[in-house]
């Protein structure tokens, strides 16, 4: 278990920058959004590159912080099957939806970024026609390369425990020591 734990504090710092940037996104997007609603209802101005900023940050918010969702076991997952599980074969289940969020990741990841060039290569403008499209929608191939990140990292950690797999008694102590009891994490 000492391995998992190596694992779990390697990416620490990049969880922790992650949460930070999504973070910094919302406060970015929240203040857009108040200085655009005083400009239009007090000064009677509006600016349609403060409303697509708001937008856009929530955007790479929401995509930046995919990794750790991963890692916290939040992301979209099927929650049925794993009721009805027990045992080896929930591990053996939890590594399969690794390994098809991985498969899924590293797909999405290599069509968003031929889209994201395609978008910059045309000079295709958000609908102020100040921005290029390609800064907004490259928020989504870095969250999918993010995603890929940590898919893999969970593939491994996957992988550990059901190596390590023994009886369903090691599957408390696995829990207790992972600091996992809905999913051998």
């Amino acid at each position: 278990m000492e391995k998992l734990q190596k694992l779990d504090s390697a990416t620490k710092h990049l969880d922790r920058g992650l949460e930070a940037a999504a973070l910094v996104c919302l406060i970015i997007s929240v203040l857009g959004a108040i200085i655009n609603v005083f400009l239009r209802y007090v000064l009677d101005m509006s600016y349609q590159i403060i409303e697509e900023i708001c937008r856009y940050a929530i955007i790479y918010g929401a995509f930046l912080y995919v990794g750790p969702l991963i890692k916290k076991g939040d992301h979209l997952k099927m929650d049925i099957l794993q009721g009805f599980l027990k045992g080896k074969s929930k591990s053996i289940n939890n590594l399969l939806i690794s390994i098809l969020l991985f498969a899924a990741f590293v797909y999405l990841s290599w069509a968003c970024i031929i889209w994201s060039l395609s978008l910059l290569s045309l000079n295709v403008m958000t609908v102020s026609g100040i921005m290029l499209m390609f800064i907004p929608a490259l928020a989504i191939p870095i969250g999918m390369l993010l995603g890929s990140l940590y898919a893999f990292i969970q593939i491994i950690h996957d992988v550990y425990i059901l190596r390590y797999y023994k009886t369903t008694e090691d599957e408390t102590s696995i829990e207790m020591e992972t600091g996992s009891s809905n999913q051998l994490v």
